[in-house]
């Protein structure tokens, strides 16, 4: 009877603490065992009641045993416990990783027998990263949990030391916690590359900077994947202020950022030393997503440092153009600035090159 070891799918789970143990023991003790809760056996190793067999073990009660008839072993034993157990959300994240690495072991083409994908034979054809959402999803759903938690808890699994994993096992600590410590360390390694005034060369009589605005943990820079985050380094405000301005003694200052940054921009333009003289929307024509209020505009500060060229005759404080990709700004933006502003001109955090200007940025 002591011989019996579990299976690597009962092991996916937590075993108990030894307080809870201690309780399965003396309810063992006052009440005797319980026939109706055999202990499931797979491939001649305990499937599904390690702690109920510790248990009886420790006690020298002989248990029930029988042979799991399914054709899911891995789906049962983790739906059986988690029904039954009360693990946190981090818990079955963590559970939920080990189902998803399991399931690709048993599915590598990306669907099971009985999913749309095996049925229809698309399958072997899905790509790569298809197969890595829906295995992700998938694994999600049997935990309960959204496949974005699946996801963080994959790279605490990655990241994380032993005894932080046994901590989340054991209901000690945050998925998102532990996620959160090790992002804010990658963070730092890449806004480190993007305060680079030596790699910009000379002063300018005109700059527009999109400062890359940090949020919260949602926001942090995930270049394994970069579901549910922006794709770029986002910065703090304190990051930012180490950015020395490459400008003139007179100059144009162009500043973008959106509603719910508005103190920590205000902050940053007087951290430079800026005059704000006015404020230009973008009306992006189609909806974003927000928070309380759904996005349709962005902003922009323009800030005067001493007195620089500007001759304005016909453009107003609101500008229109459809949005395209994230963060990137219109064109009729820089056709604006080129009419009304001379000298050399810098992109700060540009998205792309563009002629007659200096560009830096994390993609040019």
């Amino acid at each position: 009877m002591n011989n019996l070891k579990p299976h690597k799918y009962a092991d996916i789970l937590p075993m108990m603490e030894k307080k809870d143990l201690e309780n399965l023991k003396k309810d063992l003790e006052e009440n005797g065992y319980d026939k109706n809760r055999p202990i499931v056996l797979f491939e001649d190793k305990i499937l599904d009641g390690r702690n109920r067999y510790k248990a009886c073990s420790e006690l020298k009660i002989k248990p029930k045993f029988i042979e799991y008839k399914g054709d899911d072993a891995l789906y049962y034993v983790i739906s059986n416990n988690l029904n039954r157990r009360q693990l946190s959300e981090s818990q079955r994240a963590m559970v939920g990783v080990q189902y998803k690495k399991y399931y690709i072991e048993k599915f590598p083409a990306g669907g099971d027998r009985k999913s749309k994908e095996f049925q229809s034979g698309t399958s072997a054809t899905l790509k790569k990263e298809d197969k890595d959402i829906k295995n992700r999803d998938r694994a999600g759903n049997v935990v309960g949990v959204s496949g974005k938690m699946i996801d963080m808890a994959e790279y605490v699994e990655k990241k994380a030391t032993k005894e932080e994993i046994e901590s989340i096992n054991k209901g000690k600590a945050k998925v998102t916690t532990i996620c959160k410590k090790y992002k804010k360390k990658e963070q730092k390694k890449e806004v480190d590359k993007l305060i680079p005034e030596q790699k910009i060369k000379g002063v300018f009589d005109v700059v527009v900077i999109d400062p890359p605005w940090e949020y919260s943990i949602n926001d942090k820079y995930d270049k394994e994947s970069n579901r549910g985050t922006v794709d770029y380094p986002a910065m703090s405000l304190n990051e930012l202020k180490k950015i020395k301005l490459p400008i003139e003694k007179d100059a144009v200052v162009w500043v973008w950022f959106v509603s719910p940054m508005v103190e920590e921009v205000i902050k940053l333009i007087e951290h430079w030393g800026l005059k704000r003289k006015a404020i230009l929307t973008w009306d992006k024509q189609n909806m974003g997503v927000g928070h309380f209020l759904r996005n349709i505009t962005e902003h922009c500060f323009l800030c005067f440092k001493g007195k620089p060229f500007f001759n304005n005759t016909k453009w107003t404080t609101l500008i229109s153009e459809k949005r395209t990709t994230h963060s990137t700004k219109p064109e009729i933006f820089y056709t604006m600035v080129d009419e009304i502003c001379a000298g050399r001109k810098l992109d700060y955090f540009a998205r792309k090159k563009r002629e007659g200007w200096d560009v830096y940025g994390d993609e040019v």
